[in-house]
């Protein structure tokens, strides 16, 4: 049973994250984390100085995976593996705080969890940094209990880890304060020398993170209750699924109000990021994806508890069926059967529809592989290609066939700065067709130079087409 408990749950989350991994198209921050992790190092190096700085350790780390190929399966290849590890985790601290039953139900319904393994099929950082929250908080429980200091040191290298990997993710601090304060307040002063030092570390990104954070988030708003009562359902799937996941997590906070830290990590980090948010947008579904590691984890305690109530409940009605000197474990062996079994196959049929929901070919916010394929089927030769913004050529490359074959009149081969409108005038002249590649218009994007140089000279000559958030649209000259 105990090697059970840790070992299903990694399994089950392989299995489930690599199912159908390489269906859904690769969406625009995808592509942007592709083409970074292939770049140049002294490119890759302007465009942090410019945006995205908040990404630069992952982009590092993708460089392997990236370099074998940019195909789906190679880019979500970490993101799977972290998704993997913060199973087993999670099986990890169940079974710590509440014993091998605890440990294999909460790890098993974080692999069934339909945001989880959305994120686990996603070429971005979500995945890995759910994983070091959950390692760091395994570290934390490691240090409260050791009279060693290096588990500190391992406690305030994981924290520096999880800022560089979003910053974001450093509210679980604030969950970890909580448990530390009421649970060990002795251990206070060690604590707060290691958060100190991965403070340290960290200060250099956020200086420039704050920088950019304009150009970057600027389509972050301050969340309503409405957006907020939304997360559960998304968590989970939908209503019923919610439903069931809260239920047996708040009965798993109860059952674990000894040891606090899973509920200060599963509900603090949520709401001081919409309270924030009300003042400095940081709230965003996926910035919290955190958190979902701790309500499974509750709720594996929580159907641990399920299960003694249960099996005290079933051992009565058949104790005429077994025997006497068999009885108690006749109770036993029911309750921890008859729950966690029901549990996690009504959490199995509940999420069946958003699994297979988040697995279809146009399942993401942009579809950039029929964007390519459709590219590839009406260019020809001598045609050329504009990106507004200038991002975007990164927003949707990671398909690249179409686009080699393209003159960019975005930026000068090999530059990284765009060209100026004088300079696209000169680029395209005796250009025939010009495909221009952009989100919604808005007047965020009409002042840019180079789109104001083409509308001067070139008109639309055919119809725009879209692949989620992300337009086509072919212009002629006038």
């Amino acid at each position: 049973m105990r090697a059970a408990a840790v070992l299903l749950p990694p399994l089950l989350a392989l299995a489930l994250g690599a199912w159908r991994i390489t269906v859904p198209s690769l969406w625009r921050d995808e592509s942007f984390s592709g083409v970074a992790a292939r770049l140049p190092l002294s490119t890759l190096r302007l465009l942090l100085a410019d945006i995205d700085a908040v990404h630069a350790l992952y982009y590092t780390l993708l460089r392997p995976f990236a370099a074998v190929g940019q195909t789906e399966l190679m880019l979500r290849l970490p993101s799977l593996l972290a998704f993997t590890a913060a199973a087993y985790g999670v099986a990890v601290l169940g079974r710590r705080l509440a014993g091998p039953l605890a440990g294999l139900c909460g790890g098993v319904l974080y692999a069934l969890l339909p945001m989880a393994d959305r994120y686990a099929q996603e070429a971005r950082s979500y995945a890995l940094v759910s994983a070091v929250a959950v390692l760091a908080t395994w570290l934390l429980l490691q240090a409260r209990e050791s009279a060693s200091k290096r588990w500190y040191a391992w406690y305030a290298a994981s924290l520096a880890l999880l800022g560089w990997l979003h910053l974001y993710a450093l509210l679980l601090v604030a969950a970890h304060a909580v448990a530390v304060g009421l649970s060990r307040p002795r251990r206070l002063t060690p604590w707060l020398a290691a958060v100190a030092a991965a403070g340290v570390a960290i200060l250099p990104l956020a200086v420039v993170a704050s920088g950019q954070r304009e150009a970057q988030l600027f389509w972050l708003k301050p969340p309503s209750l409405a957006e907020l009562a939304q997360l559960p359902g998304e968590i989970a799937g939908g209503p019923a699924a919610a439903l069931l996941l809260v239920a047996l997590a708040v009965w798993g906070a109860w059952c674990s109000r000894g040891t606090p830290v899973a509920t200060a990590w599963a509900v603090l980090p949520v709401i001081l990021s919409f309270l924030i948010s009300q003042v400095y947008p940081v709230y965003d579904p996926r910035y919290v994806l955190f958190v979902v590691p701790a309500l499974a984890l509750l709720a594996g305690i929580g159907v641990s508890g399920l299960a003694t109530a249960v099996g005290g409940l079933v051992g009565g009605l058949v104790s005429g069926a077994v025997s006497r000197a068999a009885g108690t474990a006749g109770r036993a062996s029911w309750g921890h059967v008859i729950a966690p079994a029901v549990v996690v196959v009504l959490m199995a049929a509940l999420t069946a529809p958003a699994q297979a929901a988040i697995r279809l070919p146009d399942s993401r916010p942009d579809d950039l592989r029929s964007l390519a394929v459709t590219l590839s089927a009406d260019r020809r030769p001598g045609d050329a290609v504009l990106f507004v913004p200038r991002r975007f050529r990164m927003f949707v490359s990671v398909y690249g066939e179409p686009y080699r074959h393209l003159t960019d009149l975005t930026s000068a081969p090999g530059a990284y700065e765009p060209r100026t409108a004088a300079q696209f005038d000169e680029a395209a002249e005796g250009v025939k067709r010009i495909w221009l590649v952009s989100p919604r218009l808005s007047a965020r994007y009409l002042g840019d130079p180079r789109l104001q140089a083409l509308r001067r000279a070139f008109v639309v000559a055919g119809p725009t087409r879209t692949f989620g958030s992300i337009r086509l649209t072919p212009y002629t000259p006038r």
